[in-house]
């Protein structure tokens, strides 16, 4: 998620994990829920996943190559 621009923030929040900006003192304080933000990261992850499982046959499925081959705006 944080390589198509989802803070880490909104990571750990849509994973569930207690680190970072809700641990310690900082997560007395922080009550945020970032329902929004998590929505718009899921969103997101599935555009992603669409993308990448509608790939040509026979296409190379490494990271690198995919993410090379979404850049030069080819579409699918």
């Amino acid at each position: 998620m944080a390589e198509l621009g989802v803070r880490p923030h909104i990571i750990e929040a849509v994973l569930n994990h207690v680190s970072g900006h809700k641990a310690g003192v900082a997560g007395v304080y922080n009550r945020a829920r970032y329902e929004g933000e998590m929505r718009s990261a899921l969103q997101c992850w599935a555009d992603h996943v669409d993308k990448i499982t509608q790939l040509p046959i026979g296409f190379s499925v490494g990271r690198a190559s995919v993410y090379r081959f979404l850049s030069n705006g080819q579409q699918l």
